[in-house]
């Protein structure tokens, strides 16, 4: 056995290792339901720290459930480090750019296992009283604004998250962050000191040793390659003495909850710093004087550090973060998602196996007799063989939008299944968004073979099949960039780390151009090398006249029951989704989601079967854009749910612009589920119109 396997055998029996100790989560922590208890976070790997090894605090972007417009941390009057503030390289991708995260080094250093109390976060030349300059009157004005709108600064610690509930009391939902300051009458407090409690872990190196060994054999494969004879005991451990100066025997640590206590302290610059516990509440006579926002005023920023271990192993120190409470009505709305399915899955069957039946036999023998005495005038679906594979208006419309929907649900499904499975972990920051964007644009090439595909059987041609690739790659993609765009000039304006840079954005531009789009092509010109099936009629040349619709068949009845049903299987999940994304919350119960998701999918599909039926019954063979419109429904409920969840539970939302950026965003949301049910709605009624009309025999 070669180095080279050697090391994908240590690698692989790292990552099994890993997975014994948690598990993979497939529905998650919910309070109560769930597999596991624990689990691995692909892209994380555990860090163990010798007593007074130095652990640098970062600082993430500031965020508020009252504006949802994320600032960089240095933009307050924060102190910055002595050596100056820098991006963490690792944090980096189109996710966290998209969504505002800004990681970034601060002046915050914990010493493994050392207490310490009253320390300046102020230092340096920069701040020669170890307090932050005076402020400005600007300064305190954007100060106190960041208050008023609860602001909220987020700091990580090995990657995990600061937060100011008890980690160890296994609270229903964490949210990470603690507040700027607080309010008291007409006067802003400051939360100027910092109490962090970090939770740690005893360990004996193991993780240390794995990835020596790992090193090791990296150095071995080198050596291998260049020609060079390595002998490498893999078999063999570590002894104490041999495992180097940066991993003694010593107790070693693992970090497994960043909790803190803020408050605010007045202190008086270059004085020396006492050690003053915080209040148990900021209205608390007998606590220390608060350091009030004003103009002149100068900021004594400190912080103290306790250090307690826990029995909560690195494997589950996510749990608390990402626990959501709810977890019995999760399965009770998968319970009644799935009676939905069955009822609607025996009516399905009902009109399949028995009215169809039924009506075949009847014609069939009308067709054998064929005496005067016998002949009965056709009625129901029968009537429109000549006309239901008519081309439709718009047929160029139709088939750009079925191809788009195809790409949203194809990369959807996609990236769940692999958040599902827990390889899209928010220890990875960004990793979701990231991989449904990737993904999106590799599905291109389903979309153009859709769309292509969908042109040649409405027009019995694939003539012109370039211009239907070029609309459906820049269809959905256009619209989404130029409403993005709107949107980043607003907060460029107000200054918000939301705000997309310019590189980023020719970045997408240019990958648009040299991936989607070409794959798009490449995906037409599949589906335009496929023989087009011949329909189970032929069609009239004069179009049949359409009788008035019952009120039971008429098109806007069907196109609002046909989402009302769908809607009912995730507006539950979607509550969870949304408080999660607007108010800070971590969401990581995908694998409720993607039953959920599957759930919708399969009633989408019966619904439109069922009113696809009715319709031609009713002699409408108009029946290609009102199935994708059915399909499509159930945007409009989410659309108003999404009003009322506006006026319920963000009623807080402060100024005109998270208005408008929280009714964009749903808006696009509510546009980007339309396009993928849509199609599901138009793919199934096209399937379940061919395969009824070839049980018909032509005339």
């Amino acid at each position: 056995m070669g180095a080279l396997d050697v090391q994908r055998l240590m690698r692989l029996s790292v990552v099994i290792y890993v997975l014994l100790l948690g598990g993979v989560p497939f529905f998650g922590n919910t309070g109560g339901v769930g597999f596991v208890d624990g689990y691995y976070l692909p892209g994380t790997y555990p860090q163990e720290f010798k007593e007074g090894q130095t652990l640098q605090v970062e600082v993430n972007s500031l965020v508020s459930s009252d504006t949802e417009m994320p600032y960089d941390y240095y933009s307050m009057p924060f102190c910055k480090p002595g050596e100056g503030v820098k991006k963490s390289s690792g944090s980096i991708n189109p996710g966290t750019i998209l969504l505002g995260i800004r990681i970034e080094n601060s002046p915050y250093k914990l010493s493994m296992m050392e207490e310490k109390h009253a320390v300046p976060v102020c230092r340096g030349k920069q701040y020669p009283n170890g307090a932050y300059t005076p402020l400005s009157k600007v300064e305190a004005k954007v100060l106190k604004e960041k208050i008023k709108e609860e602001y909220r600064v987020r700091m990580i610690l090995d990657n995990l998250p600061i937060t100011t509930y008890d980690l160890e009391k296994q609270p229903d939902s964490v949210r990470p962050g603690f507040e700027v300051g607080f309010k008291v009458k007409d006067r802003y407090y400051v939360n100027n000191h910092l109490m962090f409690k970090v939770l740690v872990h005893e360990s004996n190196g193991q993780y240390a040793r794995l990835r020596q060994r790992e090193a090791e054999l990296e150095a071995a494969a080198a050596a291998e390659t260049t020609g060079r004879k390595l002998k490498v005991d893999v078999g063999r451990t570590l002894r104490g003495d041999e495992m180097g100066p940066e991993f003694p025997e010593d107790k070693l640590y693992m970090v497994v909850g960043f909790e803190v206590v803020a408050c605010s302290i007045q202190r008086k610059p270059g004085s020396e710093f006492k050690n003053v516990p915080c209040s148990s509440t900021p209205n608390d006579v007998s606590g220390p004087t608060p350091q009030e926002v004003k103009e002149g005023a100068e900021i004594v920023y400190t912080y103290d550090v306790y250090w307690e271990t826990s029995d909560i192993t690195w494997a589950s120190r996510w749990d608390a973060y990402l626990k959501m409470p709810g977890g019995r009505v999760h399965w009770f709305s998968i319970m009644n998602s799935l009676m939905v399915v069955i009822v609607m899955s025996c009516i399905v069957a009902m009109i399949m196996m028995r009215t169809i039946r039924r009506d075949l036999q009847k014609y069939e023998q009308l067709l054998v007799d064929g005496s005067p005495g016998n002949e009965m005038e056709e009625s129901g679906w029968k009537m429109v063989s000549g006309d239901v594979f008519r081309a439709p208006e718009k047929s160029l419309s139709l088939a750009m939008h079925v191809g788009s929907g195809v790409q949203i649900i194809a990369s959807g499904t996609i990236t769940l299944i692999f958040a599902t499975f827990g390889f899209l972990s928010p220890a990875s920051r960004g990793s979701l968004l990231t991989a449904a964007l990737i993904l999106y644009l590799l599905m291109s090439v389903a979309a153009g073979f859709a769309s292509v595909w969908i042109w040649g059987a409405m027009n019995r041609s694939h003539d012109g099949w370039h211009k239907v690739c070029w609309r459906t790659a820049c269809f959905f993609p256009g619209v989404t960039v130029a409403v993005m765009s709107l949107l980043n000039l607003f907060l460029w304006a107000t200054g918000s780390s939301g705000a997309v840079p310019l590189g980023f954005f020719f970045s997408v531009l240019f990958l648009w151009l040299l991936i989607s789009i070409p794959l798009a092509f490449l995906g037409g010109a599949l589906a335009s090398r496929r023989e087009i099936l011949p329909f189970p009629t032929r069609t009239n040349q004069i179009p049949r006249h359409i009788p008035a619709p019952h009120w039971a068949s008429h098109p806007i009845v069907l196109f609002l029951a046909a989402g009302s049903l769908p809607f009912g299987t995730i507006f539950v999940e979607l509550y969870f989704a949304m408080t999660s994304i607007w108010q800070g919350y971590f969401y990581y119960i995908f694998g409720f989601l993607f039953l959920v998701a599957f759930l919708t999918i399969i009633i989408t599909v019966e619904v439109s079967i069922v009113c696809t039926y009715v319709q031609l019954c009713a002699e409408d063979y108009h029946w290609w854009w009102r199935s994708f419109y059915r399909g499509g429904s159930i945007a409009i409920y989410i659309f108003l749910y999404s009003i009322g969840f506006l006026f319920n539970t963000l009623h807080n939302l402060s100024g005109v612009l998270p208005v408008i950026l929280y009714l964009s965003y749903t808006c696009l949301m509510a546009w980007c589920l339309s396009l993928a049910m849509g199609a599901i709605g138009f793919l199934a009624s096209y399937i379940f119109t061919v395969k009824i009309f070839e049980s018909v025999k032509a005339d």
